[in-house]
């Protein structure tokens, strides 16, 4: 995959929570990706998601989050858990950089937390960034819910992209996928 991506081919890595960090290890460390094996949190706020906003900073400037137009800006992104990483001094151009408050709990056991949890700050890591290699393009992101449209649970209660508060992730989606195609 690291030599197909060099000789220009594109590669979308999407890594979500525990365990997903720990089986896409070798693959993001060929981009030189490190992930934490665990869940993105911020335990100040009981519920998620996180919301990356240009105006502090979490979400960055980038051709992805100015678009081809003012129509395709996109101001804020929200995510749903997922997990943290960090990209190699200099390969990377981040997207959405994790608030100080964040941290990543790993369990030995995916969703069960107890007191005894390790707790990893992660403030400053991404969620979200993007790289070239080669001739080639990478977009890594730790959270796969942001990307999806989802009516969970017996109520169909919107997830993901369904949520309000994630209005603008449908574009966001769509500026990633025209960065890899090299439309933007």
């Amino acid at each position: 995959v690291r030599e197909w991506v060099k000789e220009g081919g594109a590669l979308f890595l999407i890594v979500d929570h525990m365990p997903m960090p720990g089986a896409a290890e070798r693959l993001g460390a060929a981009f030189g990706a490190r992930w934490s094996n665990g869940f993105a949190v911020d335990e100040k706020v009981s519920a998620n998601p996180l919301v990356f906003k240009r105006d502090d900073g979490s979400l960055k400037d980038h051709r992805i989050t100015r678009g081809r137009s003012a129509g395709e800006k996109v101001e804020s992104v929200a995510t749903f858990t997922g997990s943290a990483f960090r990209v190699e001094e200099g390969k990377a151009e981040p997207l959405l950089v994790l608030h100080d408050r964040i941290v990543s709990l790993e369990p030995q056991t995916a969703w069960q937390f107890t007191p005894e949890t390790k707790r990893l700050p992660v403030g400053g890591w991404y969620q979200g960034a993007v790289l070239r290699h080669g001739k080639g393009r990478v977009a890594l992101f730790g959270e796969a819910a942001m990307f999806t449209a989802q009516l969970a649970g017996p109520n169909r209660t919107p997830a993901g992209m369904n949520t309000p508060v994630a209005a603008r992730n449908p574009q966001f989606l769509l500026n990633v996928l025209h960065w890899l195609s090299g439309k933007l």
